[in-house]
């Protein structure tokens, strides 16, 4: 990776790159701050850091954010601040989101033609550029296909977090139906009350274009919206109360999806964030080698639940009284 000039220089860059043209396609305008900094390989936090100084942009780790970032502009300066309290994976994908934003400002300074963002527009293009510019395409093929996609293996490998690798995911498989969520474990689930479950929520999902109009994966799993608690009965569901991965392939179904649901257990064991992948049956060798290390549970429309011993809810559980099979 090579130093950049100023922050000026960048945006300049960008506007004369093909006219311009790309500076409101977060993805395209990380492909070019890529070719920009030559960037050919995940960069570590140090450079991460060193390459916002090369622009002129003040940055700094600070305690009174508990998580994530924010950005500001003083006496002619831009300041990045990032919590200090965060995993090196998450501060990297904060302060490129941060850097999204003020070259987003700046693109509309030197380009008052050059429409100014909203929220929640600005900030989920901004995560897309910050998964642009840290995993280049051919490097992350290579490094998803050694693991079958493995969110676990590749943050650890490539220090990234799970919401980065996993945008990553749906902007390099573009071409495919391919559906990914992250679901996290909330302390303020008090108005549902779905068991175990009421405390996870859909932070993130991601739909490749093919994908963008799917709704119901299967008879036990619907794509959820952002937000969203898992349904009783779900494969989420499952996968949650029993603590263990579980695989639905159905030979039955035409046009099944294969549909990968993974727990992440604490130290104590207790679930704190659940995978779910959900890619085209054919396209089932992309983690095969993942459901070779992780051993899910298989299900399909003819088995049982396998947290039925567990199940908090068998009166309205659409899996345990066969209604949704």
């Amino acid at each position: 990776m090579t130093v950049p000039g100023s922050l000026g220089d960048l945006c300049r860059y960008i506007l004369s790159y093909e006219e311009g043209q790309y500076a409101d396609n977060p993805v395209r305008l990380g492909a070019i701050v890529r070719e920009y900094a030559s960037i050919q390989s995940t960069p570590n936090l140090l450079r991460t850091i060193g390459l916002v100084r090369s622009l002129g942009i003040k940055i700094e780790a600070v305690d009174y954010l508990k998580t994530g970032g924010t950005n500001m502009l003083a006496k002619g300066c831009w300041y990045i601040h990032y919590s200090a309290k965060d995993k090196p994976a998450t501060r990297k994908f904060t302060i490129f989101h941060e850097l999204f934003e003020i070259i987003h400002k700046n693109l509309n300074s030197l380009n008052p033609d050059y429409a100014l963002m909203k929220e929640p527009q600005i900030s989920r293009c901004a995560d897309r550029f910050a998964a642009a510019v840290l995993i280049p395409p051919d490097f992350f093929l290579n490094q998803a296909g050694k693991t079958g996609c493995d969110l676990v293996k590749l943050a650890q490998n490539l220090e990234l977090s799970h919401q980065c690798l996993l945008i990553a995911l749906g902007q390099h498989f573009a071409e495919i139906p391919f559906i990914g969520v992250l679901f996290e474990h909330r302390l303020d689930g008090e108005n549902c009350t779905d068991g175990e479950i009421k405390d996870f929520m859909a932070t993130l999902v991601v739909k490749t274009p093919p994908a963008s109009r799917i709704r119901s994966l299967c008879g036990l799993q619907t794509v959820p919206a952002r937000n969203a608690h898992p349904q009783v009965g779900s494969l989420v569901c499952a996968a949650v109360t029993s603590g263990h991965p579980v695989l639905w392939r159905s030979a039955h179904v035409e046009d099944s999806p294969a549909i990968l649901v993974r727990p992440l257990r604490s130290v104590g064991r207790e679930p704190y964030r659940v995978i779910m992948l959900a890619i085209p049956n054919e396209e089932f060798g992309m983690i095969s080698l993942q459901a070779e290390t992780i051993e899910p549970v298989p299900v399909n429309g003819d088995t049982l639940c396998p947290s039925r011993e567990r199940c908090r809810n068998p009166g309205v559980c659409f899996w345990k009284n066969g209604r949704s099979l």
